[in-house]
């Protein structure tokens, strides 16, 4: 019996039915599981070696990589890694092996600063997703292949911090999946600290997911916050939270939500930042928008809402209602527009924006009534055209 299962076990070794039956994925498989023998993996190589493409050296640093975490050398697969993301510092798989590592190692902060010093690289140029941004305006983003936030002043770099997302990687879809939202949001409330668990370090900032677009696409959740942590270092274990965005807590306190003002401080979040994008031109879009209103064109006013638009008084149909009544009535209708910042929104592939958030300060006058504050808009494209999805106005107290 013992002869039978040693011959067994030895033909099972030296079995060579994948190559047999010309099964390449079978033999992806076997290699993944690192049940390829000597034979299959020449093959493997051969394949590859045949095939008409051009395999960039940040691709094959990060294969390096891989092959060297395999083997358990983890220092060398971060120093591999390191390579690759300093010749491509823009989409690369090699951010996600780095910082699954690096909770792994010692001497984490020496690395940490060689990834610092390339990131500080890339964006000494504002990416092309802040469209607009006056000088004093600050806007934050967040890319959770890098697992850092940055903070822009107008268009100026003036900030950055390593932070942790989500433990799933992915754009968040639904209750309790784990995954940190990809999009533009806003920052809703301050958390008191006295309602917060002390796992939050006494300070939290709730933002407003979902937000409409969110809600178009049928995602779920809640509870989405930028948040401290009564942990040391809770900011230098990537890819650890359950949704939310955590910075270290004194930084948070003292740098961080300082710069927050709850009317018009929007946070962009991204798989990765893109390092080119082709934006229309919305600050045109919102001039004409304008002008109609202060021409009281109501159809063409209302020419520049979704047909999915929503507002707190209903949909379409309700707010063409609504500004018929508030337009036609006036005999003259002014609006100023100032400070205007513009934030896109796309994904990993995407050769334009899936959206802008938009937001001004306006000044409206006419005949009976006039206000002014902050106006909020979520613009999409629909038909091939600008429409604004969503609307809101803070009104200055």
């Amino acid at each position: 019996m013992i002869l039978f299962l040693l011959l067994l076990s030895i033909s099972f070794l030296f079995s060579y039915e994948e190559l047999e039956k010309g099964k390449i994925r079978e033999l992806f498989k076997k290699f993944y599981e690192g049940k390829t023998n000597d034979l299959e993996l020449k093959v493997l190589k051969s394949y590859f070696e045949n095939l008409n493409i051009t395999v960039e050296d940040y691709v094959k640093l990060y294969t390096e990589g891989l092959l060297l975490e395999k083997e358990g050398k983890l220092k060398e697969a971060i120093q591999a890694y390191l390579k690759s993301i300093e010749l491509n510092p823009y989409y690369n798989p090699s951010y996600y092996r780095f910082n699954f590592l690096i909770r792994k190692v010692e001497n984490k902060e020496i690395y940490r600063e060689k990834i610092r010093k390339i990131l500080e690289k890339r964006f000494k140029e504002a990416p092309p997703v802040l469209v607009e941004n006056p000088e004093n305006h600050y806007v934050f983003l967040v890319e959770k292949m890098s697992q850092y936030l940055f903070v822009f002043k107008g268009k100026k770099l003036e900030g950055m911090y390593p932070v942790t997302t989500g433990m799933n990687i992915g754009d968040k879809e639904r209750e309790g999946d784990g995954k940190t939202p990809e999009g533009v949001y806003y920052f809703t409330r301050f958390i008191p600290p006295e309602q917060l668990s002390e796992i939050y370090g006494g300070i939290a900032v709730a933002l407003n997911y979902p937000n409409p677009y969110d809600k178009l696409l049928g995602k779920t959740g809640s509870g989405i916050w930028l948040h401290g942590s009564n942990e040391k270092d809770r900011d230098k274990l990537p890819f650890s939270t359950r949704g939310c965005v955590v910075a270290q807590t004194d930084v948070l306190k003292t740098e961080i939500v300082p710069k927050i003002n709850l009317s018009n401080t929007l946070i962009g979040i991204y798989k990765v930042i893109p390092q080119s994008l082709e934006v229309e031109n919305v600050k045109e879009f919102i001039l004409s928008w304008k002008n109609a209103w202060e021409k009281k064109d109501l159809n063409r006013f209302i020419s520049f809402y979704s047909k999915h638009f929503r507002w707190k008084g209903g949909g379409l149909k309700e707010w063409k209602d609504y500004k018929k009544r508030t337009i036609l009535s006036k005999k003259f209708i002014k609006v100023d527009i100032s400070n205007l910042s513009i934030l896109a929104f796309s994904k990993l592939g995407d050769d334009e924006p899936r959206y802008y958030v938009i937001e001004f300060y306006q000044k409206y006058r006419s005949d009976t009534y006039s206000d002014e504050g902050i106006k909020r808009m979520y613009v999409v494209k629909e038909d091939g055209k600008l429409k604004v999805l969503s609307e809101e106005f803070i009104m200055k107290k």
